[in-house]
């Protein structure tokens, strides 16, 4: 709490900007905010982190544009992100408070909500310590190094292609390796990427007022939607699969130290029982559309469930819990294990890529040692 008021006495738009969220969390509270605001909000957020993260690969991967009027463009939409994204919450906050007050939300879903910004709270603070926090030390120090000037871009691009992308080196040091970690980490990265654009469609467009289209049996983006996520998902499965064949054949080798069981297990028992729920959803649904075929995976497992739909749907929602609140504490649990270096590596990758600066910076460490001080 002191360091929030030493900061909030620095910089008073920081005040200002507290201020604003609380406003809308007590507007929401009384009833005056629904869910549009919320997802407008969140859309803000998104659109001026999108811009950072396009401005960033600018500065970074070409030489295009002055580097101080990027650097400014990059920092302001990187805040406003963060600050649209901290009232997007608040805007939550206060409406869906508001509708439970009233008893408008399923149990689920009220639980639901906490559990899953708790997930991402924790997240968002792991990643940042370990990636900034824990960094920072080396970056002040380093920092004279690293000039736009004396960036190597296509070295730069290269490495974002081979190391980033594609993995070439880990390829070349293992394929099984290479393919277990691919198919994990694209399958785990667009799953995330399909939900944030699911969430759109199902759930911020009817808050706009526009139709529900998940509500439409058979409506092609649904049905796209329900192909992408069965898609994603196996490979997901197919990689833990993989990685715990290739651990039972490393055991008690020097190899044992790139595996990582419990994340494996963990990931491949929130993916099964999603698969699960999915099937009993399909399988109580008597029409037998040929649209629900699309979800390959769930609709596989529901047509070996058969007649036994009945029985097994007193175990549906139980099983739903399991499933939610169990992708929520792998969500929060990710920062915490090996599958955190799937984005610290690729930094190291391009950094490494950049022979001058390496080698300056290998000058500056020598001429420390020999006390010579060239810089």
């Amino acid at each position: 709490m002191p360091r929030i008021a030493e900061m909030i006495s620095d910089r008073p738009w920081v005040g200002v900007g507290i201020a604003g969220a609380i406003a809308l969390l007590m507007v929401g509270l009384f009833g005056y905010l629904n869910a549009a605001w919320g997802y407008a909000l969140f859309l803000l957020a998104g659109g001026f982190w999108g811009i950072s993260i396009s401005v960033a690969g600018i500065y970074i991967f070409s030489t295009a544009f002055e580097s101080r009027r990027l650097q400014q463009i990059c920092k302001i939409a990187l805040f406003a992100g963060v600050w649209f994204y901290l009232y997007c919450i608040a805007a939550f906050g206060g409406f869906f408070s508001h509708e439970t007050f009233l008893g408008r939300i399923e149990l689920r879903w009220v639980l639901f909500g906490p559990a899953v910004l708790g997930a991402l709270l924790s997240l968002e603070y792991g990643v940042y310590q370990l990636l900034i926090t824990r960094n920072r030390p080396t970056l002040e120090r380093y920092r004279k190094f690293i000039e736009r000037e004396k960036i190597d871009t296509l070295a730069m691009r290269k490495a974002l292609i081979d190391e980033v992308i594609i993995h070439k080196s880990l390829f070349s040091v293992s394929f099984i390796r290479w393919f277990r970690h691919t198919l994990i980490l694209w399958g785990f990265g667009l799953l995330v990427i399909l939900e944030l654009f699911a969430v759109f469609f199902r759930e911020a467009i009817p808050a706009f007022g526009f139709p529900d289209i998940w509500e439409i049996p058979g409506h092609p983006v649904p049905t796209t939607f329900g192909f992408l996520y069965d898609l994603f998902g196996l490979l997901i499965v197919i990689g833990c699969l993989i990685a715990l064949a290739w651990r039972a054949t490393v055991q008690g080798t020097d190899q044992k130290k790139f595996s990582d069981t419990p994340t494996v297990l963990f990931l491949l028992f929130v993916m099964v029982t999603g698969f699960f729920v999915e099937g009993l959803r399909i399988s109580a649904i008597e029409s037998g559309e040929p649209y629900l075929a699309a979800e390959f995976v769930g609709y596989s497992l529901a047509f070996l469930i058969g007649d036994r739909s009945d029985t097994l749907m007193s175990v549906y929602d139980p099983l739903w819990f399991v499933h939610v609140f169990g992708s929520c504490l792998f969500i929060a649990y990710v920062p915490t294990r090996r599958l955190i270096h799937s984005c610290a590596t690729p930094l190291g990758r391009l950094m490494n890529s950049q022979k001058q600066m390496l080698l300056a910076k290998k000058e500056f460490i020598l001429s420390g040692l020999l006390g010579k001080k060239k810089y």
